[in-house]
């Protein structure tokens, strides 16, 4: 009897080793990965509610878990420590961000994040100033002085207002930044504890679209000469156009700014695991579609747009394959 217990205890404790040694794989059935998200209000979480929606439906060897965040500093953070715990994650933001966290620049100066991979284009992020209609604030210089909600700390929203009103002259300490997320500005506005505020997604953004029904609103135009120059000297970023009457109180057309956002995740995660969920995307896009209006920015011919950082191997793959990248 003590024979057997002892051979149980031996086999016991070779197998651990064994899986010490070589590890389950980041796709295992057990697994839960998470896809992190800006707050709950924009136009990049209701995509990542479809993404995490279509992967589990089809793919079963593996779970994505929808977490929202406060904006891309944090989805950056929990991403690098994924990274370095040698587990699979997914995020979506925006590619100004990603190319500073990638390079290790201004906020992300103390680590360059090198194992941060792009898998696809997700959506065009259109950013509104938005104001009550009523405000004095005309231009993007007019901010001057005022209470602004600028978006979550370290989010691609907060650094690319911070930019924008730079190239108009107006520095972080000409006025006053709330970092709130987009409902937080929304109710800002609203309640007249501030005097404007920086929404954005895709068209249309949910969040200003339900802003105009309760409180007369509107957006303030980019400047077209700054607008020229930031894309010159920072091209992930693109000029828009906001019709007229394409929103309530809208009564002209104007000029907005965006950025493109993309769907990442890390160097560590498996390459066949990121073809099939590329692949499975693209094969029920008519259902990733049907969860937003943006969600049909997502195709062949823009599968690359405003991608500064490598692709992640797996992506790459399937990209070529369909011919969206050479």
């Amino acid at each position: 009897m003590k024979r057997i217990i002892k051979r149980i205890t031996i086999v016991g404790f070779l197998f651990l080793v064994s899986v010490s040694l070589y590890p389950f794989p980041v796709e295992g059935a057990s697994e839960l990965i998470p896809l992190y998200t800006p707050p709950v209000g924009g136009t990049a979480y209701t995509l990542g509610t479809g993404i995490v929606s279509v992967t589990n439906k089809y793919i079963t060897d593996a779970k994505l878990v929808h977490e929202a965040t406060s904006g891309t500093l944090d989805m950056v953070k929990r991403m690098m420590q994924r990274d370095g715990a040698n587990k699979p994650a997914f995020a979506i933001f925006g590619s100004p961000d990603a190319w500073r966290a990638y390079k290790g620049q201004d906020e992300y100066s103390k680590k360059p994040f090198t194992n941060l991979r792009a898998i696809v284009f997700v959506n065009a992020s259109d950013q509104y100033l938005v104001v009550p209609a009523n405000s004095p604030i005309k231009t993007y210089g007019d901010v001057k002085g005022k209470r602004i909600g600028i978006g979550g700390p370290g989010s691609t929203v907060a650094n690319s207002a911070f930019t924008f009103l730079k190239y108009h002259g107006v520095d972080k300490n000409d006025f006053k930044p709330y970092y709130y997320n987009y409902r937080e500005t929304a109710e800002g506005i609203q309640n007249g504890s501030l005097d404007g505020g920086f929404i954005g997604g895709g068209y249309p953004i949910a969040i200003y679209t339900e802003l105009t029904l309760q409180h007369n609103v509107r957006i303030v135009p980019v400047d077209e000469k700054v607008i020229k120059k930031v894309i010159e000297e920072h091209p992930y970023y693109y000029r828009g156009v906001v019709k007229a009457k394409s929103y309530k109180g809208l009564e002209s057309d104007t000029t907005i700014y965006g950025f493109t956002t993309v769907l990442w995740t890390l160097a560590n995660v498996s390459n066949d695991f990121i073809y099939r969920v590329l692949k499975n995307l693209f094969d029920h896009k008519e259902e990733y579609y049907a969860i937003h209006k943006s969600a049909r920015d997502m195709t062949k011919e823009d599968a690359a747009k405003g991608v500064p950082l490598p692709f992640h191997p797996g992506a790459e793959r399937y990209l070529k394959e369909i011919g969206a990248i050479k």
